[in-house]
């Protein structure tokens, strides 16, 4: 799925400057999010009911790939977090991110950085660790395992991991599964998108988008050591994306 985070993953439009790029997929994610066509809004509900919940106290969040960081800035205001570290590639991203952040009743840190990095160098460090809608463009399960174990060495001895995906259903290949979300994506969401960001949409998921099965992402989070992965919430109506949460 595109992304506010990773402008020029897909493949389109290669001749424009990277700034152009980042300001065209960047505006495609803003109407994804402001139409609410992938349920951002339950999603951030869910987070901060989750997060109310498990923290009376200040606890430490880190926003993996977090983009313009602004539907986690909106939610985590609901919350008791002290201290947030969103780390990202673009700087067009984090410039964004920055002022979503720059007036949060919370200690609040950006940096440019790849997500290994961010999590080799952070033992132990995070109570709560969400990354949304980026974990999918790792292409094999061998490499989604190994960000995995990284998120898990990372966290805190009681903390926890939120992940909002892409599911592949069970028993169809991914080519059939992109053909079927073609189909689908344009009637739900040809308007508001125009078709030429349709279009560019969908080049992106049809040729950088790896999901799992909901089966293969709660097993590569046990394969990395959670003692317990459930899905907490699935888009309606196919479940295109699902939220899952993998605990220490």
């Amino acid at each position: 799925m595109i992304n506010a985070h990773d402008p020029t993953a897909t493949p389109v439009a290669t001749d424009l400057d990277p700034a152009t790029i980042f300001e065209t997929d960047w505006q495609i994610y803003r109407t994804l999010v402001d139409n609410n066509l992938l349920f951002h809004q339950e999603v951030s509900e869910i987070l901060v009911q989750e997060m109310t919940t498990r923290f009376s106290g200040g606890f430490r969040f880190l926003d993996l790939a977090c983009g313009d960081a602004d539907v986690m800035s909106r939610a985590l205001r609901k919350t008791t977090v002290d201290h947030y570290l969103g780390v990202d590639l673009s700087p067009q991203a984090l410039a964004i991110a920055a002022k979503n952040m720059e007036d949060a009743p919370f200690d609040a840190r950006m940096e440019q950085m790849d997500i290994l990095t961010t999590l080799s160098e952070n033992p132990g460090t995070y109570d709560v660790i969400w990354c949304g809608l980026c974990l999918h463009h790792f292409q094999s399960i061998e490499e989604k395992t190994q960000v995995f174990s990284a998120i898990h060495s990372a966290l805190s001895s009681n903390g926890v991991f939120f992940s909002f995906e892409p599911v592949l259903p069970e028993g169809i290949s991914l080519e059939i599964f992109d053909r079927r979300n073609r189909q689908q994506f344009r009637k739900d969401w040809s308007p508001p998108l125009t078709e030429e960001q349709f279009e560019r949409l969908m080049t992106h998921i049809e040729t950088c988008d790896f999901p799992e099965t909901a089966h293969g992402w709660l097993t590569a989070g046990r394969a990395a050591g959670f003692s317990s992965a459930e899905e907490l919430f699935a888009i309606p109506d196919g479940g295109y994306c699902r939220l899952f949460r993998f605990e220490q």
